[in-house]
């Protein structure tokens, strides 16, 4: 098997990003629905961002003055639920198992006031962009009204190719440009696969030129979706800019890292037969059981933010 690697993850980093991969598959499977390869993929992103970028409080989940985090392409959400576990939010193992149940705190999109560290109810794609702009524009007005001492966070958003064909991430976008919302950052996972196969099905303009024209700063990371150290440098540029909005393309690969399942269309919508979990938690160096956890991530995980806020 071939050795899979997460470059410039610290041993808790990775330990986490492979815990999130094998829920990634688990959840759905168990729930027989629900979209394992987009929360694959962005494993590394999510957790380098929650570590080391993000100022957020699991101890205080409600703290008014913490960044703000929008999974703008719902479906994925699973890979949301999994970040909450695993950085000691109270999201337990049982209802990771509970995944997209009636009446479960966890369910298909993520939805506002159900599941700790969801601020906006996504699913419908391009939404999680508009609704990013809004709090991006909403911080700025606390912040000219009460000072920088009292409001000071930002707004991180991960959003899809669909959402950037949806009209309202257009108009939305196009405002954050003009009013140079420069505390919005968006992280475009490039991953050229839809549900209904290539985007070149449905997608044949230049997203990403749009932006520029927007007035965004563009990152272009290319595919350095698994390379915590790109990832977490193009964090801070959009952190040192001043003056606008950014966007960060990445170019991730959906069901990474599984042989069958990587850069298809069934990786996007369909659950992961027990056969590729097990050869893709082989690969991962991890337990062939369903929903394996280690109880002590959480604790680790909290105690590192806490030495990280000094």
């Amino acid at each position: 098997m071939p050795e899979i690697r997460y470059e410039g993850a610290t041993s808790l980093e990775d330990r986490a990003i492979r815990q999130i991969v094998g829920v990634a598959m688990d959840a759905p499977a168990r729930a027989r629905s629900g979209h394992s390869g987009t929360a694959m993929a962005l494993a590394p992103l999510g957790v380098m961002l929650w570590s080391r970028v993000m100022r957020h409080d699991p101890t205080d989940p409600t703290w008014f003055d913490r960044d703000r985090f929008v999974l703008s392409c719902g479906h994925a959400s699973i890979l949301q639920y999994a970040l909450a576990h695993s950085f000691g939010y109270d999201v337990s193992r049982e209802d990771l198992m509970s995944f997209r149940q009636l009446h479960s705190r966890t369910p298909g999109h993520p939805e506002r006031g159900v599941t700790p560290t969801v601020e906006v109810t996504t699913g419908p794609l391009g939404q999680g962009v508009a609704n990013g702009v809004g709090l991006a524009m909403a911080e700025r007005v606390l912040r000219a009204e009460y000072g920088e001492d009292l409001v000071d966070h930002r707004t991180w958003v991960v959003a899809g190719d669909g959402c950037l064909e949806e009209g309202v991430s257009h108009e939305a976008a196009s405002l954050a440009g003009y009013l140079g919302l420069d505390r919005l950052t968006v992280f475009y996972d490039d991953n050229h696969i839809t549900i209904d196969g290539p985007t070149e099905l449905a997608l044949r303009d230049d997203p990403v030129g749009r932006f520029r024209a927007y007035g965004w700063h563009v990152i272009e990371l290319g595919e350095r979706a698994n390379d915590l150290v790109a990832l977490e440098a193009a964090a801070r540029e959009a952190l040192a800019e001043t003056t606008r909005p950014s966007l960060v393309v990445i170019r991730s690969h959906i069901g990474f890292p599984s042989p069958e399942m990587m850069d298809t269309k069934e990786a996007h919508g369909n659950p992961f037969s027990a056969e590729e979990i097990t050869r893709v938690k082989e690969m991962l160096g991890l337990a062939d059981e369903p929903f394996v956890l280690d109880d002590d991530l959480p604790a680790a995980m909290l105690e590192a933010l806490a030495a990280r806020r000094g």
